[in-house]
């Protein structure tokens, strides 16, 4: 059909075509991508797209508007498909017939803590089957000495288990015990009371990186807390009862300093902090970290990637530094003549999104809780982000001399890509685990973002060409 329309036609077909929509046409054959390298279709196209400031396009030829859009597409993922689907497996509260639970990564094993007994599970069967069971810490069967729980048929508690399933971190109010499951059940935990959160309440725990960093979420507008230090091996009950263990705090993101914007006769300085914090992998003398941005008196903010820098403490303890830059930002408001392109975008006004970086360090997976659906309060939506290269963030890291503006060539295009997700659906309950991993082994496989929680298990392929 496509050559036996005249040129203009097909050029007056794509005008009405939105961004996904003429991604795809103009990769249908060659014909067609020739009809839409047309000027006027193509700046349309780009009209389209969260591309800031749009002065850049009267100087551009034809040549450079194209590098210019394919630039957008893949960082807006245009062509990105995804194959959604539920795991066939009841979900993990029905089949333990618990509601405080933890899950570890590999699906193998699971914890329950109920009526003051942890209960460990093999989960690699059909079947659940017993491991082993304990007493909890507290007043009433204390183990070794304190910090003890102040158990009540109403406490709240928060548990995380370990990738290979083997610890167990329990959070009540501002105490944390850690257990060592594969030890008799008389064993003592290791336990402190979190200065950090005097004032307020654990809200989640989740362990990171090898198990060695415990990440606690506090109930303080969205601040979070890394409790131990960064290891490459599987540490143990050790690691969490050494100095650089559960007292010490890697990282307080209570303490980043972002720079205030500058004062303006219209209005005044605003000073920015950063919600959720998360730390995605080691880069460049410190931390990749994404999180949200809230600035003061604003209700809803956005996402970023950030970098935080670290320094050694006693020699070999690393602790992050106040000092944070940003490097990319990841808006969630348009312009009113594309938002309705765009009308999916996460809501950035909520204090304890999850954060799951591919192997590759290309994408970037999200989840925040829907707290506009009131019908049902743990309801999360999922996200993608493509990520800028490891180039263009160091380039960010490195400043450029004011007097280097002054040489800039005229026909040097300024632009800049505003990277919007892709909104890949929902799941209903608690979150328990969040990943972004390769479905098989393999360069060429593809990848998946899967949600498990107490309820629902989710997986979304990811197809990008």
């Amino acid at each position: 059909m496509a050559l036996t329309l005249p040129l203009e036609l097909q050029q007056q077909i794509f005008s009405y075509l939105d961004p996904w929509s003429f991604y795809a046409s103009r990769n249908v054959c060659r014909y067609w991508k020739y009809a839409s390298r047309d000027a006027v279709t193509l700046a349309k196209q780009l009209g389209q797209l969260p591309i800031e400031p749009t002065t850049w396009a009267k100087k551009a030829d034809s040549k450079r508007r194209e590098s210019v859009y394919d630039e957008a597409a893949r960082a807006l993922m245009l062509g990105m498909r995804v194959k959604a689907s539920s795991s066939s497996d009841s979900s993990l509260s029905s089949r333990l017939d618990k509601s405080k639970l933890a899950r570890s990564k590999d699906g193998k094993r699971a914890v329950s803590l109920h009526d003051r007994t942890i209960t460990h599970y093999d989960m690699s069967s059909s079947e659940p089957s017993i491991i082993s069971t304990r007493p909890i810490n507290d007043l009433r069967t204390a183990i070794g000495g304190g910090p003890w729980f102040k158990c009540s048929p109403t406490s709240m508690y928060e548990l995380a288990l370990s990738s290979d399933g083997r610890m167990l971190a329990i959070a009540l109010e501002r105490t944390i015990q850690i257990y060592d499951l594969s030890t008799a059940a008389d064993s003592w935990p290791v336990a402190s009371y979190i200065t950090s959160a005097t004032g307020h309440y654990i809200a989640a725990l989740d362990f990171e990186h090898n198990d060695s960093l415990l990440r606690v979420q506090l109930s303080n507008k969205g601040v979070v807390v890394y409790l131990g230090s960064p290891q490459e091996g599987k540490p143990g009950l050790e690691h969490w009862q050494d100095k650089g263990g559960l007292k010490h705090a890697f990282l307080d993101a209570s303490k980043l300093a972002l720079p205030q914007s500058e004062a303006t006769d219209s209005a005044p300085a605003v000073s920015q902090r950063l919600a959720g914090v998360q730390l995605l992998r080691p880069f460049a003398h410190g931390w990749l970290v994404a999180a949200q941005k809230h600035a003061t008196n604003v209700q809803s903010g956005s996402y970023c990637l950030a970098h935080v820098p670290f320094a050694h403490i006693h020699g070999h303890v690393l602790t992050a530094e106040r000092a944070v830059t940003i490097l990319e930002h990841l808006p969630v408001h348009l312009s009113d003549h594309i938002q309705h392109l765009w009308h999916d975008l996460p809501a950035a006004h909520v204090n304890h999104p999850r954060f799951a970086l591919s192997p590759n360090n290309s994408l970037l997976a999200m989840s925040e809780n829907d707290s506009s659906n009131t019908a049902s309060p743990h309801s999360n939506r999922v996200f993608l982000y493509r990520l800028p290269s490891a180039e263009k963030m160091m380039h960010s890291l490195k400043p450029q001399h004011p007097l280097l503006k002054s040489f800039e060539s005229e026909q040097d295009f300024k632009y800049q890509i505003k990277r919007l997700p892709a909104s890949l659906g929902s799941i209903s309950g608690k979150l328990l685990d969040f990943t972004l991993e390769s479905v098989h082994d393999g360069a060429a496989s593809p990848l998946a973002v899967t949600a498990v929680t107490d309820t629902a298990a989710m997986s979304w392929t990811l197809l990008d060409n």
